[in-house]
Order: C-alpha cells, then structure tokens, then sequence
C-alpha cells in the first residue's frame, strides 16, 4: 500500500478554486475537506513513509505516521472540515477559500512531515495562506495587520531556517527530533515560538485575528498557533525554560484578555494564554507533559473554534463587535446561546466538558516543575473571569438601548450545523475522557472527575466567583485595553527612524565633508610637497615671530608667506643640498639600526 501525504489531497483542490464559483465551489471544497479527513483517518503506523532525495545524503520525508501524528491530523482534518462548513453560508471571495485550503494543507503537511526541510516549505506556506485570509477581509485594518503579520514571521522563518541549517550542519541529518544545546536550539526555538504566540512574539495574534472575516477568524484559530504547538511535542527535550515560558502565556494572556471590549480580541489572548497552558505542559519534558499538551492542544482546537464561530454569528447579525455594545442575545439567538455556553464552559474548565479534561492534565503535569502548576492555576481562575464577561455581558445582560423586538436572530443553518457539531464534540470528550486519551502518544489517562480534580475545579469557580462579587467593574462593560507590547515596537521603530533621519545623516554629511577635505588638502600636498611643508612649518611659526621679532622682520615673513602661497604650486625648491642628504643618511641609518637589534 502507497501512503499519499493528505495535504496532496487539499494542494489538489485548490487548483479548481480559481475556475468554479458559487454552489459548485462550495460542493467542491466540502468534498476536498471530506476526502481529506477520510484520508487522513485511513492512515496508521503501517502506513509505508513517503521518502523523496533531495540532495546525496539527505532525504525529505513527505509522510511518516505514529500516534501523535495521527491525533494531530485528525484534530486538523475534522476542525478545517467543519469551519468549510460554517464557510458555506455565504460565497467568500476567491482568496479567502484559496487560503483555508491553504491552510489546512500546510497543517497537514507539518504533521505528516518527517523531516525539518519538509516542515519548513509548509511552515512557509502557513504563513502565505494565513496572509491571504487576513488580507482577503473587507475591514480597513486588515491591510496593515497583514504587513505587520509578515513583518513577524519574516523574522521567525528567518530564525527558524537558521536553526534547521545549523542543526542539520552539526549532526548531518535532517530528522525531526530533539535539537540539542547551542545557536541551533535558540533559533529555532525563537522560529517556532513566533507562530507559538511566545511572549513577547505575540502580538501579531490579537492584531491580525480580530482583521479578518468571521469565517477567516475561525480559520485562523485553528492552524497556525496549533501547528506550532504540534510541532514543539515532535520535537521535544526543550527544558524548563520552555515550560515558564508556558506559565507566563498562561498569565499573560489570561490578564489581557480579561481586559478587552472586543469579542475577537478578547478571544485572541485567549488563545495565548491556552497555547501557553501547551507550552508549559510540553515543555516540562515527561510523557505526562507530552500528552497532556496535545490533549489541550485538541480541546482548545474544539471549544476556541466554536467560540470565534460564536463571535462570527453575533458579529454577522449584529454588526457590532464589542461587549458594551450588546446584551440580551440568549433571547432571541438560543441556538448560539447555547454554543457559546458550552464554548465558554470548555475554556473554563467546567467539570464535564472537554476544557476541564486537559487543563487538569496540563496542571498536574506542570507540578513537576517548582511554582508552575500555582500560575496556571491562577490563569485558570483569571480565565473563569473573562469566560464570565464573554457570556454575561454578550448573551445575558439586559438590552442596551435597543427593544427586545429589535434584536437579531440565530445565524443561518449552515453555521448552526458547524457549531452544534463542535459544541456536541466538546460534550462527547468531556463525560467521556477515554475517547480522547485513548489516542494519546504516551496513552496517559484523565482523572477529571477524581474528588481531587472535582476539588480544584470547585476552588477555582469559587474564587472568580468570590473576585465576581467583591469586584464589581468585573460585572460592568468597559471600552478595553488595547495597547500592549507592540507600542514598545513601535516606539522602537519611530526612534530608529529619528536617528536615520536625523543624528545618522547629519553625521554621514559631516564625515563626507571631512574625507572631502582631506582629499582636496592632499591633492594640494601632493602638488609640491616640499614648499607645501615649507608654508606648513612658515605657518606654525608666524606667531612666534609675530611675538619675538620687531615689526620689520615680521611685516617680511608675512610678506614672504603670503608671496609663497600666492605662487604655490609653481613656485621651486632645491631640497637636494649638503644638509638634507645628511639628514637623509641618518634617518635611513636610524632605520638600519631599529631593523638590526629587533632581528
């Protein structure tokens, strides 16, 4: 049997994109998403690899299967299928489905991928796709969120590069494993952590996700971050450092997405601070970690997807995208209601559904490394706070200045059938844990409903809602924060520019004067050297004679002077009398010497 790689079977579909439209573009790119969640459910371990030579000596791996590649495309396959069908409600733009498929395929082929040659062209091609959906949306800052979003993942493919050439320089092979210390590790880990959302590389998720389209959003949410997370537990043995790093997302975004106003943003930290809950759990190192990261990775793919599709259909029957401005929607959009709940719930790791699964895992993991599990834990309870705001003030609050006659209703069936399956997915894996950690690599199973995850679970609600009560701004909407660390950047970027134009060109046109008139002085030495030193040395003396002689003798020095620049060049010595030949023989004799005692 001939394994075929499953992103082969998204590259396909996209050819026809270009050439069909309406109904028949909308039938095909179901039928591609389908055919290639059915591929990629075929494959297992005795799946023969797909092995192509590049060069004498190293090898690209195409496809290559085990049990966390197996998770991982299967994860990608399911959710890009069912954001094709949230897409089918409306016709999108050309580019905007070109860059889905895109997207979708380029995950596939990090996953299946053996080797870091064939993960680096479709992390190339992840961030091509991810660019054409950002910039495919209709809003007015998408042009320049698309900018600033290659600006950063020019940097970290640049350092992503650098580390496969320098791994693959050191040890000779091209495999993906574990990198081992020095230049290699760093820079990878640097390349990797941009997609990653590594603080503080993470500031192109909240300003790119919120510019797309609804449907673009739901995309984004799936793929880049999450293949980015794939590909730290392929890799593997990073260290603890990576494990804090994790911790600090945690908080991090935690903290900023309790501080937003807009749904998308809001949701956008929330991805940084679940990636971070990957990341810590990764990197603590041990197969508990290894397994526990993926399983996040899996439930965040789930109930983070339903939320931005959530978000899509309030946006799409609203028109508004910020939490001041909404209110009373559980009324007359039940349906998206009751996804956003159970969305919202996953992500706070209510007991019972899928959220709760993985992030006890990932806690409990994180407790092998001193402080870590505690700031998750306070993450957790942060992340009960914004889950709270999300719901109550988007769904529940009372109308703002609107009648209840006059608010919206659920959004078309095509993005209800896209919801309702990933809200029942997020059911299926919470009361039933074994269906997800039953295809875990290192096989670790779930205690979510041990008295002592139960307990946590309960500590935790207790204390947000403790916080609810005590604070109440918390209950209030507020227009949100949205400066974060980008504004250092720019403020960086504005003070390169001001020393470029200013301080660095005042003193490139000083320097080019200088050398100028150096060169000009010395075509002039160059001319007659001799009477050239001869004004030189007049020149230096003339405020002695100035001092010392009487006006006579000064009046003719000067005279003398001047008459000899006046006719400077042309004017001609004899420097070849008795006295310079003495001197010359002494100096070459003073060399002689110098040369003799250093021999």
């Amino acid at each position: 049997m001939i394994g075929i790689p499953p992103a082969f079977v998204y590259l396909v579909g996209l050819l026809l994109l270009p050439v069909i439209t309406g109904p028949i573009r909308k039938a095909w790119t179901l039928l591609v998403g389908a055919a290639g969640l059915v591929l990629a459910l075929s494959l297992s371990s005795a799946t023969p690899e797909m092995v192509i030579g590049v060069v004498p000596g190293i090898e690209t791996v195409l496809l290559t299967t085990d049990p966390m590649r197996q998770l991982a495309g299967g994860i990608f396959a399911l959710s890009g299928l069912i954001a094709l069908i949230y897409a089918v409600y409306r016709d999108l733009p050309t580019t905007e489905t070109i860059g889905i498929l895109a997207s979708i395929a380029a995950a596939m082929g990090i996953v299946y991928a053996g080797d870091f040659i064939t993960v680096f062209a479709f992390w190339e091609f992840l961030a091509v796709a991810s660019l054409a959906i950002i910039w495919s949306s209709k809003a007015p800052e998408s042009s320049g969120a698309g900018y600033r979003y290659v600006l950063f993942h020019i940097f970290g493919g640049a350092c992503f590069l650098g580390g496969i050439v320098y791994t693959v320089a050191t040890t000779g092979s091209a495999a993906i494993g574990p990198v081992g210390d020095g230049a290699g590790l760093l820079l990878m880990l640097v390349g990797i952590g941009v997609n990653a959302a590594f603080i503080p590389l993470h500031t192109w998720v909240p300003d790119a996700y919120p510019r797309a389209s609804v449907v673009g959003s739901v995309a984004l949410s799936i793929f880049t971050t999450k293949a980015a997370v794939f590909l730290l537990a392929a890799i593997g043995g990073w260290g603890v450092a990576v494990a804090y790093m994790g911790g600090a997302m945690a908080l991090y975004g935690a903290v900023y997405a309790l501080m937003q106003d807009d749904i998308r943003r809001l949701l956008a930290y929330s991805i940084v601070s679940q990636v971070g809950y990957m990341v810590a759990a990764i990197g603590v190192g041990s197969v508990a970690g290894i397994d526990a990261g993926l399983a996040h990775m899996v439930n965040d793919i789930l109930f983070k997807s339903l939320l931005f599709m959530t978000a899509g259909a309030v946006i799409l029957r609203t028109g508004s995208h910020r939490l001041s401005d909404l209110g009373a929607l559980g009324r007359t959009m039940p349906a998206t209601t009751l996804c956003a709940v159970i969305g919202g719930l996953s992500l706070a790791g209510l007991p019972g559904l899928n959220g709760a699964v993985s992030k006890g895992m990932a806690i409990e993991a994180a407790g092998a490394v001193p402080y870590l599990s505690s700031i998750l834990l306070i993450s957790a309870v942060i992340t009960v706070l914004y889950v709270f705001r999300f719901l109550y003030l988007g769904f529940f609050r009372p109308a703002v200045g609107t009648r209840e006659g006059l608010l919206p209703k659920d959004p078309p069936a095509p993005m209800l059938v896209a919801m309702g399956a990933t809200a029942l997915l997020c059911l299926a894996t919470g009361l039933f844990p074994h269906l997800l950690t039953d295809l875990l690599p290192g096989g670790t199973a779930a205690h979510a409903f041990a008295s002592s995850h139960l307990l946590e679970s309960a500590a935790i609600f207790a204390a947000a809602g403790a916080l609810l009560l005590v604070i109440r701004p918390l209950r209030i909407p507020w227009r949100g924060v949205e400066t974060d660390i980008d504004s250092l950047y720019i403020r960086a970027g504005k003070a390169v520019i001001w020393v470029s134009a200013n301080p660095l060109v005042h003193t490139a046109d000083w320097i080019g004067r200088r050398i100028e008139g150096l060169v000009t002085d010395f075509r002039l030495i160059a001319a007659n050297p001799a009477v050239a030193c001869q004004i030189a040395g007049r020149t230096l003396i003339l405020p002695l004679v100035r001092t010392f002689s009487d006006r006579s003798g000064s009046e003719a020095y000067e005279k003398e002077l001047s008459r000899m620049k006046d006719r400077y060049p042309d004017d001609q010595i004899n420097i070849w009398g008795g006295g310079y030949g003495i001197i010359f023989i002494s100096i070459v004799a003073f060399l002689y010497f110098i040369f003799y005692l250093t021999r």
